[in-house]
């Protein structure tokens, strides 16, 4: 099937300029109207409570805190019945974070997963479910087979706890990772860096922002990545994001970001292999399973505008837009079995070729008024969003390898290997939403948000597919159209008793059709999720200490799952329930000594009576209800403590020391494949200056031979002991 890119690129173009010239013209048509308005304050304006701040404080996600992906407003944290959490750059610096999964080891219950991300895309459960990516409050790319996102232009990162589709439409079940990204400044400014260390590790960026025209600033961000990587398993990338704010009016800004991609990255969906009676054996954490000439390569173009217009004090409009394209060329294993010989058999790996395109409309109106002694933020607004796939998979089977304890990789290249076409196929779809939220304020204390969302989904999926996936099968042209409609709400309530403590309590629903290229199979009904949440956000002995700490209770349903022994076949059997608490904690006893740390204590439990098999061990069609879901953890912690000289000689030399643990897993929905439980240490030695910056960091200090994660079949080692140097200047 030929990818139809140009004409989508066409029309993607299209439907950008008719956004950026409608913008600024409907802005400039106005303008004069909107300068003739004088600003409007609320009637009986509520005294908000007083919100104290801290310089050196370096955990934002404090109750005073303000992050957009809680409420699409400026409403703070300890207004929001739910639970967010924060990783602002300088946390990130300081761990010299170089991976999406260091810097997610901030965030209570938040963990990394094989499935869905298949050892070359980002993928994470919270509170044991599923997460989706936010951009800048936008939809960023699938959640299966997505990219590997780095950090090089990242403000922050807001995580949204639990379903979040009455704000943001097809959120996953376990919550959003939204990444805020760098904005142009006014003031202009250069920085740039450099980390170099373990496994031929070098990055380097450079950050130029600064005015240009009148009324315009601009930023440019260029960065680039190499490692080898531990076991082979290497990643190349180039990254550069240019972006422009002009400042129509004093009520007006449109930005203009534009994001280029080029990732390539060697993907393991192996690890070290179990063997046939369910253990790891005793191997070399080096030792290599996975075919040698595993890759992927992707190119992602993504383009956002974003108009924003306050009217006046009370009401704003915010209308965005971004289309991305991105181009998949993968090869990475699929399956095997170790024998009790020590044989590994049925080996084999999926080529891919995918031509994706999104595009996604948003406009919103904000609104602040009063009824009475009650104050409302009311959010209103629109969503229109395609999604344009085509998708090209083809399996070859590979030789077996002859001992699993010393592994010999046969294959060279896919040439001469037996294969057959998995699918041929288009996937389209357009969906068309309204939500609208509304937060209450009674007086100080009690505070109450409602939500509600309306999808209108049609969607098609047309091509050629295997009727079984193995030789067995033909291949048989399909065509399906589908339409779906479907509401989610969520609703809420803070009381404030002092001002430095707010108790909340939340229900959230999520509810989206998963169009995917992961399986062959199609959705007949939306994967759905709910959460009931309690919980306290506080900040102690006068701001030196913030406390968030929740009770949950989340559900997800009808969502895609590969149980052992069927053939590899996905079904909607997907039902999981989880229950704990967790907390994130932020301790800041003197100037300069910061503290942050994080844990979830919960129990995970599939709910779904859908059964499975693994013949090699010797069950035979066994329910999977009450077992624990594949990759999750009952039991994760992490703390960070760092000390940064103020004054003297040595003023801005800091020291930092990090524990994080996560609890056992399992690879398998029977869970007959344990992964053992870890815990490790880092390090960190750093000199700040105003212009310029030094540190090195040693992470896994103790060189602890652990597991990150299982994998389908295995589990994925993490890094050794490894050392790595970073220089940053900056000069404003």
């Amino acid at each position: 099937m030929k990818h139809p890119f140009q004409r989508r690129q066409g029309r993607a173009s299209a439907a950008l300029l008719l956004a950026l010239a409608g913008a600024p013209l409907v802005t400039l048509a106005d303008t004069a109207a909107s300068k003739k308005i004088p600003p409007a304050k609320p009637k009986n304006e509520t005294v908000l409570p007083e919100v104290k701040t801290n310089a050196a404080r370096i955990y934002p996600g404090s109750p005073d805190d303000v992050a957009r992906t809680g409420s699409k407003t400026d409403t703070p944290l300890r207004d929001i019945p739910a639970s967010v959490a924060v990783v602002p750059e300088k946390l990130l610096k300081e761990q010299a974070a170089i991976t999406l999964n260091d810097a997610m080891r901030n965030v209570s219950s938040v963990q990394p997963q094989m499935a869905g991300g298949y050892g070359y895309a980002n993928n994470y459960t919270s509170r044991g479910l599923s997460l989706s990516f936010l951009r800048d409050d936008m939809p960023d790319g699938p959640s299966q087979n997505g990219y590997y996102r780095t950090l090089y232009d990242v403000e922050r990162i807001e995580v949204l706890k639990g379903p979040g589709s009455a704000l943001f439409g097809a959120a996953n079940g376990g919550g959003s990772i939204n990444m805020i990204t760098k904005k142009p400044q006014k003031k202009f400014n250069v920085s740039g860096g450099t980390t170099f260390g373990s496994f031929g590790t070098g990055t380097g960026y450079l950050d130029l922002t600064g005015p240009m025209l009148n009324d315009t600033a601009g930023r440019l961000i260029v960065n680039g990545e190499h490692s080898d990587g531990f076991r082979g398993l290497g990643r190349d990338i180039v990254e550069i994001s240019p972006s422009l704010t002009w400042n129509i009016a004093d009520n007006k800004t449109l930005t203009i970001d534009f994001d280029h991609r080029d990732i390539q990255v060697k993907p393991d969906n192996f690890g070290i292999l179990f063997d046939a009676k369910g253990n790891l054996p005793e191997v070399s954490r080096e030792t290599r399973y996975y075919t040698p000439f595993n890759k992927t390569d992707q190119q992602i173009n993504r383009v956002g505008v974003t108009h924003d217009w306050t009217f006046s004090d009370a009401l704003s409009m915010r209308t965005a837009m971004t289309t991305e394209n991105r181009q998949l060329d993968l090869i990475r294993n699929l399956s095997a079995t170790a024998t009790l010989a020590n044989t590994v058999t049925g080996r084999n790996a999926r080529r891919q070729a995918d031509d994706a395109s999104y595009t996604t409309f948003q406009n919103e109106l904000t609104w602040k008024t009063s009824t009475g002694p009650i104050d409302h933020t009311i959010l209103g607004g629109f969503e229109y969003k395609n999604t344009d796939i085509d998708s090209n998979v083809d399996i070859y089977m590979f030789p077996n390898i002859a001992n699993l304890l010393n592994p010999v990789v046969l294959e060279t290249s896919l040439a001469g290997n037996t294969n057959y076409q998995l699918f041929d196929r288009k996937m389209t779809s357009d969906t068309v939403s309204f939500y609208g939220q509304d937060q209450l304020a009674f007086g100080e204390h009690w505070k109450l948000r409602g939500g509600v969302r309306h999808d209108i989904i049609n969607y098609d999926d047309k091509g050629f597919e295997r009727t079984v996936q193995s030789l067995a099968g033909i291949s048989k042209y399909r065509e399906i159209n589908e339409s779906k409609s479907f509401t989610t709400g969520s609703i809420g309530g803070v009381f404030q008793p002092t001002k430095n403590l707010a108790f909340y309590a939340g229900y959230s629903e999520g509810a989206f059709i998963n169009l995917g290229t992961e399986s062959k199979a199609y959705p007949t009904a939306p994967e759905t999720s709910s959460q009931v949440e309690v919980g306290a956000k506080t900040t102690l002995l006068d701001g030196k200490v913030d406390l968030n700490a929740a009770l949950f209770d989340t559900e997800r349903s009808d969502y895609f799952v590969t149980l052992p022994g069927n053939n590899g076949l996905a079904t909607q059997d997907g039902k999981d329930r989880s229950q704990g608490v967790e907390m994130d904690i932020g301790v800041h006893p003197l100037a300069g000594w910061n503290i942050t740390g994080n844990a979830v204590w919960m129990d995970p439990e599939t709910l779904s009576r859908a059964v499975a098999s693994n013949a090699t061990l010797g069950v035979n069609n066994r329910s999977i209800y009450g077992t624990t879901p594949t990759g999750v953890s009952k039991e994760t912690f992490s703390i960070w403590n760092n000390y940064e000289i103020q004054q003297g000689a040595v003023k801005g030399l800091s020291f930092g020391v990090g524990v994080t643990h996560k609890g056992e897993s399992y690879a398998d929905n029977l869970n007959l494949l344990k992964v053992p439980s870890y815990t490790t240490v880092d390090a960190a030695i750093a000199y700040r200056q105003p212009r310029w910056e030094a540190a090195v960091n040693l992470k896994n200090l103790t060189d602890e031979n652990y597991y990150t994660n299982p994998t389908f079949v295995g589990a994925l080692p993490g890094d050794p002991l490894s050392v790595y140097g970073s220089l940053r200047f900056n000069f404003n």
